[in-house]
């Protein structure tokens, strides 16, 4: 079960593979992205996490979701109906990350409001791009609103 903690700003996580848990990490480190990382290692998992997050309002949403479209248990694609059913976190931001060149996986995070698709590169130097991509996402949702222009 995941430690969520009542203060700080979290990422949450949907993958199952280690080493591209690890590739997240340092990611996210190498471009100073202040937030904590949550990890899911499957489908199951994510689901019970974000009904919890329906259940307990004392709990924050996350301010990121990080999500695999290839998970067992339950598919990226059910993961992110859950969290765009979800009444507290259901616009919550979504980066879908996966290793497929499919179109079908493009159009299935689409269908569901996905903000970003991230295909994961072989590559490190390619891969500390999601650090970037974050970064961007998480600061604009820290960002105070534009003021209107007065008429």
């Amino acid at each position: 079960m995941l430690n969520l903690t009542h203060t700080s700003k979290y990422i949450l996580l949907a993958e199952d593979n280690p080493a591209d848990v690890q590739l997240v990490r340092e990611a996210l480190e190498d471009r100073a992205v202040a937030c904590t990382l949550h990890v899911c290692s499957d489908g199951e998992i994510a689901v019970d996490f974000i009904e919890r997050l329906d259940r307990d309002s004392t709990l924050d949403c996350p301010a990121l979701l990080l999500l695999d479209l290839h998970l067992p248990k339950r598919n990226g694609e059910q993961i992110l109906q859950s969290l765009r059913a979800s009444e507290r976190c259901g616009q919550t931001p979504v980066v879908i990350m996966t290793s497929s060149d499919s179109p079908r996986d493009f159009e299935r995070a689409t269908r569901h409001a996905a903000l970003h698709y991230f295909r994961k590169p072989s590559v490190l130097e390619e891969y500390l791009n999601l650090g970037d991509m974050v970064k961007e996402i998480v600061e604009r949702q820290a960002a105070p609103p534009p003021i209107p222009a007065a008429p």
